[in-house]
């Protein structure tokens, strides 16, 4: 390919950039519009983007009536021809005129253009970007019936992809779909951008991500590679979701910080340190865990309800080897749906701090997916004083975790109907990019963060975050940490904070979440219920948009805990 001059950048360029290969499979040249909607999604959400069209007046003036273009017969026009699509499989005749004006009209048109006359182009692909949006509602989540056939075949090659990954756990792609699960398009090359499900619309700002309800533009997987999991099994029920939540480990031994002897060869106050689960877990197996913890964690639940569907863990509360064995044993022995905890994975220079998600998916099968932590948590001297960890660590030097933060990955998960989960692991919940570029386009209905820190307070830095992602997609937020970490932030003989969770969603405050004394667990209730979300240009989602809502928090209580959990405040 050539090279591309930024500053006189075209249409064509652009073209030539998300599509190097045509617009259509075994098929060179622009000439054809895209046949599959996430295709041509891509590049006009590209053009959208570069150019930031979406900000002009004749888009966004409803007051004008003079200049407005997005009138009733307009939107009428959009989803007419976006069902079309959605149901034949085919690009009806309006998406394909739309897109030979563009081409034989437009090519040259540079996306810097501000003048009156690009406002012609820009027209074009502001509607082609909503009827392709249009024309895959429901991607991503399992159909009720084969009537859309754009779900109805991303979701038959999601389950071929499935089949693949029983054999190669690293398998790509379905048997239309080459990128799964990094992207739904067939002509766009992941490496360039990728495309997404997505399941919120932003009620505020104006953005490229404010204008969509079902497709989400993302960077390159070489920037961060996101994995959309489906469910095999169609569901319309919006009971209830209850989660147990264990803040272990309820003590955490200053040992457990390791600081290393080396510093930074650019500054020897700049060292490195890494975290030994080993000292907190005090040789309890992956049996006792199970079996004389959660399971009568589960079991105390019962008076409250009659069924546990997630387990919630904290930060690196657990290594991976044993996690492992942990969902195993799950498995057999409980009907839950998911696992999630923190683990830690590898040694020194190898070690990964990861959030592990376990899906319980059918009799003996288990689906696993770890997000690396994408940044290194930096403990300075505030910090260590406040954990009162000055006799383990030089409070004078900024002591990094030392864990690998290459190749980012984020994980979003459908967990139930027209619902998804999302996990971030402590920084990257403070960090914009690379993954909350990535929350904040998909819109997970649900982030869980795991924590390695003190009580989970509004006024603190998670719950400033926590709203930041209430706002804008509007995902319900749950953060969480270990009781360990809440009683190293207190002084002695101060009153013991409890706060070991807190909750943010869309529309209202957030929640701190006391652990009562003597209590090992908190019982959450999360209630959903369906709205109806508007883009930019005015269209409905038909009220598909699945919100949570905290319904009810209890705290549990083992009956005679086991010695090996430690002194718990």
């Amino acid at each position: 390919m050539a090279k591309i001059d930024p500053s006189g950048m075209t249409i064509l360029d652009i073209l030539k950039w998300v599509l190097p290969d045509g617009t259509v499979v075994d098929s060179t040249g622009w000439d054809q519009v895209c046949e599959w909607p996430p295709d041509l999604f891509a590049v006009v959400a590209a053009i959208t983007e570069r150019s930031g069209l979406y900000s002009e007046r004749k888009f966004l003036a409803y007051w004008d009536d003079q200049h407005f273009e997005l009138t009733y017969d307009w939107l009428k026009q959009i989803c007419d021809a976006g069902e079309a699509w959605s149901t034949q499989a085919t690009p009806p005749q309006l998406v394909q005129d739309l897109w030979k004006e563009l081409i034989k009209k437009h090519r040259k048109a540079r996306i810097d253009d501000a003048s009156a006359d690009s406002l012609a182009w820009k027209s074009i692909v502001f509607k082609l970007l909503a009827i392709a949006d249009e024309a895959s509602a429901g991607v991503g989540f399992p159909p009720i019936s084969s009537e859309r056939a754009i779900q109805y075949a991303v979701y038959r090659d999601y389950i071929a992809w499935e089949k693949k990954r029983e054999t190669d756990q690293s398998a790509i792609g379905g048997e239309i779909l080459p990128y799964l699960p990094h992207s739904v398009c067939i002509a766009v090359p992941p490496a360039v951008l990728c495309v997404q499900p997505k399941t919120n619309t932003p009620k505020v700002g104006c953005t490229v991500r404010s204008l969509t309800h079902n497709l989400a533009l993302l960077p390159s997987v070489a920037n961060v590679s996101t994995s959309w999991q489906i469910s095999n099994h169609p569901n319309i029920d919006l009971a209830p979701f209850n989660m147990l939540v264990i803040p272990f480990p309820f003590s955490i031994p200053g040992k457990s910080f390791v600081g290393l002897a080396n510093g930074s060869p650019s500054s020897s106050t700049e060292r490195a340190f890494r975290l030994d689960p080993d000292v907190w877990m005090r040789g309890a197996t992956p049996e006792q865990f199970v079996e004389d913890f959660v399971c009568e964690l589960i079991k105390s639940s019962e008076p409250e309800l009659e069924r546990v569907h997630a387990i919630v863990l904290p930060e690196t509360a657990l290594r991976k080897s044993f996690a492992d064995k942990v969902a195993e044993i799950l498995q057999r022995k409980t009907d839950l749906d998911l696992f999630i905890t923190g683990v830690v994975s590898g040694d020194n220079g190898e070690a990964r701090n990861l959030a592990a998600m376990y899906r319980f998916v059918g009799k003996g099968k288990i689906l696993s997916s770890f997000q690396s932590k994408h940044h290194r948590w930096c403990l300075d001297g505030d910090q260590i004083c406040r954990y009162h960890l000055g006799h383990v660590m030089d409070p004078h030097s900024r002591w990094w975790e030392q864990i690998d933060v290459s190749y980012r990955s984020c994980y979003v998960t459908v967990f139930r109907p027209g619902a998804t989960v999302s996990v971030l692991v402590c920084e990257d919940l403070a960090r914009y990019d690379p993954v909350l570029t990535v929350m904040n386009a998909i819109g997970p209905n649900l982030v869980v963060a795991l924590l390695m820190d003190g009580p989970q307070l509004e006024h603190r830095w998670p719950g400033r975050y926590a709203t930041v992602l209430a706002d804008d997609p509007g995902s319900a937020v749950l953060t969480v940490t270990s009781v360990g970490m809440v009683s190293r932030s207190a002084m002695p003989g101060d009153t013991q904070s409890r706060e070991i969770a807190l909750w943010k969603e869309s529309n209202g405050r957030a929640k701190a979440l006391r652990l009562p004394k003597g209590d090992h667990a908190l019982l959450l209730t999360l209630t959903s219920k369906s709205v109806e979300q508007y883009t930019l240009d005015g269209r409905g989602d038909g009220g598909y948009t699945v919100h949570f809502g905290l319904g009810a928090a209890h705290g549990v209580r083992h009956p005679t805990p086991p010695e090996w959990l430690g002194p718990m405040s």
